[in-house]
């Protein structure tokens, strides 16, 4: 087990962590063999060769502690190459060159003395880079804080708009489930219906009202969860992919708003469901209607007719849902209609696509290489990501998706390490697996987040409690030393609308996490810190950049370098006991906290419990 249920770890020193199947986790040791040393490194994998922040990135990979030194050897001159991450078994090694046409190659030194070269063939030992970046990183993403906004619970702007959700609601149509939805006031209490048809009125006025608020807050990206027709309050069950829901506002409003945010140079990213589709959804309901007589007949997966609306066991749903039947994206009229989709709200003014379960979307390995290529075809610099929640890179070789959404190193890794479940030592190691797996220009553009509408409210994970609750000072504690450390890796931090406030909610009471934010209360302290966060990011370009590399990690400390010269370092502590750490050689100061002295320091440096500092090359 991985805590007594008290929080406390019985192997603060575990690897990882698996689910134990009842709701819990199980600490993971890995064990690992003698195996001989062994490089990897294939140029055609991003992983491997990537071309960031301007600059082309070779990486290999190797057993640990096997290598001593490495040199890249090109046409044009040497790089020495340097360790960048490690964990168990492996390690990256790592340098930068110019983005040119080049013919290289890699010399290693074996720790044992003994040395290596990795060629490309023996008939032809270079390897050659065109100088071509096929897999372009979008520097507005790298340098960006994103905010997420779950459009029905975020501001009512325009509370004439609020009735017309109920005149679409999946439970007035489904005939094997039916209900009544609510329309609330903006404080009204949670019912059973919250997570999907207890309705609050927010819109796109209300986003537009709060945009000076966000640009305070630092925010240059947002990522709005669905606003397209739909019948319910989340928006996944489409009804018409090319039409504003009209709860929302009209598409006029729509259009100020983006025309707003991108006055104050700001992006704009959808929510996009290629998976599945709503019930109401004229193509299924001429389905329901007409059978097999239909045109839309072969656009899902009818296993009986004719069928009740609703009903799970007649066609295939999304996790067995009624309310979610299936798209088969393989049908090219489907393809059609939902690239076509896709790129209508491109044009319209978005900057970017948010995609929805992509996993279970039918052939995969050519639906999103022909969605990608469309979308970039129309905008080069639009962002695409993917909802996977694991460890995946297949996902991210310059043929589908520019990011996905981090899970895999906010929650798996982050969260744990905050909460103390992690020393320093096991989160390095797991970092060090993650950033390992996914190209330089991938890790770059990372849609970097703890929590989001899926999940319950960061703050409540870290022990502060659920909606209603007054939050301990070391669960803030906590947030603080999460959200900084977000704030400080490559890639843009994601903050799910109302985390800056201070706000908790449990996924498990009928997703309060999406509770209404009450404009009227705020802990202030939470707030600054992420306006701070803000400035930090700005003023410190190292902390926007791609490069990465681990400095040393013991007990409840971990520490890493930021920036293409190794020129500020990052130190977290999470454990409830201070600790002192050596520093690199040379003067080093303290730039965050933001009240620290300016005074160089060399040697070693205090690190507060569960606490954070930062320090630039003095």
């Amino acid at each position: 087990m991985s805590n007594d249920g008290t929080g406390r770890p019985y192997d603060p020193d575990a690897d990882g962590y698996a689910p134990d199947g009842y709701g819990g986790k199980n600490a993971v040791r890995i064990v690992n063999g003698s195996k001989a040393f062994y490089v990897e490194f294939d140029p055609k994998d991003p992983v491997y060769l990537s071309v960031a922040d301007n600059r082309t990135v070779v990486r290999f990979k190797a057993k640990r502690n096997t290598a001593e030194s490495a040199v890249l050897i090109t046409d044009h001159g040497n790089y020495t190459m340097k360790l960048q991450v490690w964990w168990d078994s492996g390690e990256v090694w790592r340098a930068e060159m110019p983005v040119e046409p080049a013919e290289y190659y890699i010399l290693i030194t074996s720790s044992d003395g003994g040395e290596f070269v990795v060629l490309n063939t023996s008939e032809s030992p270079f390897f050659h880079f065109d100088g071509v970046d096929r897999f372009p990183q979008l520097e507005w993403v790298s340098n960006g804080i994103t905010y997420q906004i779950f459009p029905d619970r975020f501001n009512n702007g325009n509370r004439s708009n609020d009735v017309f959700a109920l005149d679409h609601d999946e439970l007035l149509l489904n005939q094997a489930n039916p209900g009544q939805p609510v329309l609330s006031n903006w404080s009204d209490p949670i019912t059973p219906l919250h997570c999907c048809h207890q309705y609050f009125g927010g819109d796109m006025n209300g986003i537009t009202e709060k945009l000076d608020y966000l640009q305070n807050l630092g925010v240059t990206i947002i990522y709005l969860n669905p606003i397209f027709l739909s019948g319910s309050v989340h928006g996944y069950d489409t009804y018409d992919y090319y039409r504003l829901d009209p709860k929302f506002g009209t598409e006029e409003e729509l259009r100020e708003f983006l025309d707003e945010a991108h006055r104050r140079r700001m992006r704009v990213i959808f929510d996009f469901v290629p998976n599945h589709c709503g019930i109401g959804h004229p193509a299924f309901l001429d389905v329901w209607k007409r059978g097999n007589e239909s045109p839309y007949w072969d656009w899902f997966f009818i296993k009986k007719w004719p069928f009740k609306l609703g009903d799970g066991s007649a066609y295939v749903g999304w996790w067995g849902f009624g309310s979610l039947p299936k798209l088969n994206t393989t049908n090219p009229d489907v393809r059609e209609y939902i690239i076509g989709a896709a790129l209508h709200w491109i044009e319209f003014g978005f900057d970017g696509i948010r995609v929805d379960v992509p996993n279970e979307v039918l052939n995969p390995e050519t639906f999103f290489p022909e969605l990608r290529k469309a979308v970039k075809g129309k905008k080069p610099d639009a962002y695409l990501v993917g909802e996977i929640w694991t460890l995946s890179p297949e996902w991210v070789k310059g043929d589908r998706f520019d990011s996905l959404m981090n899970y895999a190193l906010g929650r798996d890794i982050l969260l744990n390490y905050a909460k103390g479940l992690l020393s320093g030592e096991s989160a390095m190691k797991m970092m060090g697996r993650y950033y390992a797996s996914y190209g330089e220009n991938v890790v770059a553009m990372g849609f970097n987040l703890v929590d989001s509408h899926d999940t319950s409210r960061v703050l409540t994970d870290l022990g502060g409690g659920s909606l209603g609750d007054t939050p301990s000072n070391e669960s803030i504690q906590r947030l603080k030393l999460l959200s900084t450390l977000l704030y400080t890796l490559p890639g843009t931090p994601v903050t799910f609308q109302g985390d800056e406030r201070g706000l908790l909610g449990d996924k498990g009471h009928y997703d309060e996490q999406r509770y209404p934010i009450k404009w009227d209360t705020v802990n202030e302290d939470v707030l600054n810190h992420y306006r701070a966060l803000a400035e930090l990011r700005k003023r410190v370009p190292a902390l926007r950049s791609s490069a990465i590399r681990f400095y040393t990690a013991k007990g409840g400390v971990m520490a890493f370098f930021r920036g293409h010269s190794d020129e500020v370092l990052v130190v977290a502590n999470s454990w409830k006991r201070p600790a002192s750490l050596e520093l690199p050689k040379g003067d080093w100061k303290i730039v965050w906290p933001g009240d620290s002295s300016s005074e160089p320091l060399r040697g070693t440096v205090e690190v507060p419990p569960i606490g954070i500092i930062i320090l630039e090359r003095g």
